[in-house]
Order: C-alpha cells, then sequence, then structure tokens
C-alpha cells in the first residue's frame, strides 16, 4: 500500500490494521512496538500517537504493550485505505 502522503498518525494506524489482519481478525491485539517498528516510528512519538488515537476512539490500550482497533478505527482505515 501506498503510505506517500500520509501523517504518522495515519501510518501507524494502517499499520495495525494490516498486522491485524495477519491473525484474521482487525481488532485482534498487536503490540505497539512491532506497529512502530514497522512503520519506522521512535517510541517516545509512538506513545502520543497511542493516546491521541485512544481518546479519538480508533484504538483501545489493552495492557501496556497491546493495543487493537476499535469499530470506529477500523472503519477509518477502510475509508482510507
Amino acid at each position: 500500500m501506498n503510505q506517500k502522503g500520509k501523517t504518522p498518525d495515519e501510518k501507524f494506524i494502517i499499520k495495525l490494521y494490516e498486522l491485524a489482519l495477519l491473525k484474521k481478525d482487525p481488532h485482534a491485539p498487536v503490540s505497539w512496538k512491532k506497529v512502530a517498528d514497522a512503520v519506522g516510528l521512535k517510541e517516545s512519538g509512538v506513545k502520543n500517537i497511542i493516546k491521541l488515537l485512544a481518546q479519538a476512539n480508533f484504538i483501545k490500550k489493552i495492557d501496556d504493550i497491546l493495543i487493537s482497533l476499535t469499530p470506529h478505527g477500523v472503519n477509518f482505515v477502510k475509508d482510507n485505505l
């Protein structure tokens, strides 16, 4: 998928969706560290992205490492693919 022109937040949420789909479930929990590595973001920036995406109801924090997409987040990604 072409991610040129996407914000770091958009790249992050799209990659989260792609990694969750590898588990056959768009709502499957995924390590945020794995997502960050896949899109080339640093941990400090990712923590802010996670906080903002959770506040906007795009993702849900499961624990300190695992996050998952909410139905709202899945719809956002599908609309932006």
